[in-house]
């Protein structure tokens, strides 16, 4: 079983149409998504599984990508398009997803926490906050980051 994380910047203001069209017409979500969206600068190179443990990591250490105020649209995008987080641009997010203040021994360990064990976890761990960081870094006010693993 595999699985693929895509990251899409968003403009901030097309988030409430995309939310009512992923609950009316989850078909016509997708290219609502390809006109308005824009893949994130970076490239995502690891199995969606390891975005997914390291989005979990975080969460367990009170780090919470997901913003409130998004909440009922991250839900509708949801579902139809799979497991979905919506993050926007927050002061102090960039540093709290510095790799450098992550060990790679805690990701790794965290990985075969969640059932997947191979020898460069901790690596892809540290690879993904680098990604995550810069790709929320490069966000600017008016855009959302839309992170999908499916």
């Amino acid at each position: 079983m595999s699985a693929i994380a895509s990251l899409t910047v968003v403009p901030r203001d097309s988030i409430t149409e995309l939310a009512r069209v992923a609950r009316t017409s989850p078909s016509s979500f997708h290219t609502y998504l390809a006109e308005h969206g824009s893949k994130a600068r970076q490239e995502y190179d690891w199995s969606g599984y390891c975005m997914l443990y390291v989005l979990t990591y975080l969460e367990e250490r009170g780090i919470d990508l997901d913003q409130s105020e998004l909440n009922a649209e991250s839900e509708a995008i949801n579902s139809a398009y799979g497991l979905t987080t919506l993050i926007t641009p927050a002061p102090g997010l960039p540093d709290q997803l510095d790799p450098g203040a992550h060990r790679e021994e805690e990701l790794a360990a965290h990985f075969e926490e969640m059932g997947i064990d191979f020898e460069e976890s901790g690596a892809a761990g540290l690879d993904t906050l680098r990604v995550l960081r810069d790709s929320i870094s490069d966000l600017r006010d008016d855009q959302v980051l839309l992170i999908n693993i499916g």
